[in-house]
């Protein structure tokens, strides 16, 4: 039983529905789940909060007497997390397995040189588990419109990612307005599934204004509002002084084992979306120009630990993220073809480590002036180049980048969530 800690103020109440809140969820989820228990709080809309600097104070008190929110998901991915343990959310689970026989085949099929799944195959998973928990959700948000009538609370439908396009038809079906928040491909990959519920919903929040752009051009989106993803530096990370100190111990590390002069590349989580097959590329050729240089890749499953199959790479496996940037140099991401917002570069640089990314969506907001944005149709030559560049400037360019972290700040990015589900809700 979930219990909310707080009575939130009357007006508002948020039914957000989703396959998966907590991990091992992936980042969007985790970002979803982050905003969600944010406007629980009652807090100020952007053009009011105040100016937020990375663990440094809170930048204006908020009382807890917010927004009521309440989830609907699978149970099926594991028990809840600290992520949302006492939260504060009320919480409605079903038992839809998350897989099924057309995402197995779909993943046992896929691309062997790219790693990606069969789609026609994920697409008939997406229509089968959609179907499902719309069925399952409609008697739920029956209940919550008879109730909301009552009361004379505003609802809004918050969702997101895999099975999206059910909980938007649930949405639609019960006259209730819905937001959609997208970080990831999907919706590029399967139009056909998603379009009517991302036409249909009453806002699309985006992970940035490039990636925005890319969701503009291919549908026709009533209203788009960015927000960026949030991260609690300090709950994950403790002070600016815990920060510095991590960073300083990694380096010094470094030096006791004779490695301070090594160019260390990180490169953390791989996936075909996000350059399983460049990096195949990029790091056979990175031997040859830059011999130097090593590559740790971090993070689990069988495409990062197939990077670490090259001479000048090595497979980490998990690790923490204070773990990873307190000793490394450089951080590359790159994604295939959408510019979802990678959270992991903000993150890079709390630590003072600059990035190298991709002309993609949101990407070049993500860096800002820490670090090098790539032209999509860069060669390898190029790629090389600006690694080799921040290396060699990576003092410079790693303030550059701390000092632009706090773009990612989570008490910011709720405030412009908060905004949006006014404006969707007209408030």
């Amino acid at each position: 039983m979930w219990l909310r800690l707080t009575a939130p103020a009357m007006g508002v109440r948020i039914l957000a529905a989703v396959r998966d809140l907590d991990p091992p969820a992936g980042g969007a989820e985790m970002s979803l789940a982050t905003l969600l228990k944010g406007v629980i709080w009652d807090g100020p809309y952007i053009e009011d909060a105040p100016d937020y600097t990375p663990l440094e104070g809170e930048g204006g008190v908020e009382d807890a007497n917010g927004w009521s929110v309440k989830v609907f998901q699978s149970s099926m991915r594991g028990d809840v997390t600290n992520l949302t343990l006492d939260s504060g959310l009320e919480r409605e689970v079903c038992n839809i397995p998350v897989e099924d026989l057309w995402s197995g085949l779909s993943w046992r099929l896929r691309n062997k040189k790219t790693g990606r799944n069969q789609l026609w195959l994920e697409q008939q998973h997406l229509l089968k588990r959609s179907r499902a928990f719309a069925k399952w959700l409609a008697p739920f948000l029956a209940s919550e419109k008879k109730m909301a009538e009552e009361s004379g609370d505003r609802l809004l439908g918050v969702t997101q990612l895999h099975w999206s396009a059910g909980a938007a038809r649930a949405f639609t079906a019960a006259g209730i307005p819905y937001l959609a928040f997208v970080r990831d491909e999907l919706q590029f990959n399967h139009p056909r599934i998603y379009r009517e519920s991302l036409e249909g919903a009453a806002a699309v929040c985006g992970a940035g204004q490039g990636l925005l752009k890319q969701i503009h051009g291919v549908f026709n989106l009533q209203y788009g509002e960015h927000v960026p993803l949030p991260v609690n530096y300090a709950e994950r990370f403790g002070s600016a002084e815990d920060v510095s100190q991590r960073r300083l111990a990694g380096l010094t590390a470094r030096v006791e084992r004779n490695d301070g002069a090594v160019p260390r590349i990180a490169v953390v989580g791989v996936t075909p979306e996000k350059g399983f097959e460049f990096y195949n590329r990029l790091l056979p050729h990175m031997q040859e120009v830059w011999p130097d240089a090593r590559v740790d890749v971090y993070g689990g499953g069988s495409y990062a630990e197939a990077l670490g199959e090259f001479d000048n790479a090595t497979w980490r496996g998990h690790t923490s993220v204070e773990d990873v940037f307190s000793g490394c140099d450089v951080h590359v991401l790159t994604v295939s073809s959408t510019g979802s917002w990678g959270r992991v570069i903000n993150e890079a640089g709390l630590f003072g480590v600059p990035s190298v990314t991709i002309d993609i969506g949101s990407q070049p907001e993500a860096v800002g002036e820490g670090g090098i944005v790539v032209p999509r149709d860069g060669d390898l030559d190029t790629w090389v180049t600006a690694i080799k560049d921040i290396y060699e400037n990576r003092e410079e360019y790693g303030a550059k980048a701390k000092a632009h972290a706090g773009v990612v700040d989570h008490r910011r990015s709720i405030a412009m969530f908060r905004s949006a589900i006014r404006d969707a809700l007209k408030l």
